[in-house]
């Protein structure tokens, strides 16, 4: 096979380039054996070593073939599930009460509590939230490009230092945090999501309005309502299931 062949020739040019090693072994052996015998017993391990160098040189070099992964059809709707609870955090905490900027966690226990402050990280994640909806189809192309619109209409009003976001500000009134500092990490995350950003928005430009995708998200939000809507709520939610099967057919 063409592997094999390639296999064959990287190991013949391994012994090619190293072949003095080996050679050097040989003549070493030759020598012990005519001037000092007795300490051809003593050097034989690192001469065989030495012999087989090139051979090591070609194994050590392969290149790491990475294990194939294979996901099952539960694990992909898991992982699906989680994707759309994900966005869920970002759909409803991103408002207009934040000034469209991600709040930088939420207490659940013993009662719910938002953090009402935002990082340079944290906003470039929530950027990027808005894409990776678009791709798993829980937002249409127009929900994508205004929520992003917003949330960069926002950075155009915060306070910086010489052009450098703060490293915190609260969401609501738009203040750095004291004390005031700029964070290399937080504007280096910023940078790279981005970039990412502006390219994910520049393929919008060639996609369809109308995709399969938006089933398929469909299909992750009822998986999700069906693990915790109310049992009064289950006759409507198999009606819906019904419905989206017909749909995606």
């Amino acid at each position: 096979s063409e592997v094999d062949r390639q296999a064959r020739s990287s190991l013949l040019a391994s012994f090619r380039s190293m072949w003095v090693v080996p050679a050097l072994a040989v003549a070493t052996a030759v020598c012990l054996l005519q001037v000092r015998p007795p300490a051809l017993a003593t050097a034989a391990p690192l001469l065989l070593l030495w012999l087989a160098a090139p051979l090591f040189e070609w194994w050590l070099s392969r290149p790491i073939v990475p294990a194939v992964e294979t996901l099952t059809g539960e694990d992909v709707h898991f992982l699906r599930k989680t994707a759309r609870r994900t966005w869920a955090y970002f759909e409803h905490l991103v408002t207009a009460e934040d000034n469209w900027l991600p709040p930088d966690n939420v207490q659940e226990h013993p009662a719910t509590v938002v953090a009402h402050r935002t990082s340079p990280t944290n906003i470039g994640l929530a950027l990027l939230a808005n894409l990776s909806a678009w791709d798993f189809g829980y937002v249409s192309t127009g929900t994508a490009i205004s929520r992003s619109e917003r949330t960069l209409d926002t950075l155009g009003k915060l306070q910086r230092e010489r052009g450098h976001f703060y490293n915190w500000y609260d969401t609501q009134t738009l203040q750095p945090l004291i004390p005031h500092y700029v964070s290399t990490v937080d504007s280096g995350n910023l940078c790279a999501h981005l970039l990412t950003l502006e390219n994910g928005l520049v393929g919008l430009l060639d996609q369809p309005i109308t995709r399969g995708q938006t089933l398929d998200g469909l299909g992750d939000t009822l998986g999700v309502l069906v693990e915790t809507a109310p049992s009064e709520q289950r006759e409507a939610i198999d009606q819906f299931r019904t419905r989206l099967q017909a749909a995606r057919q």
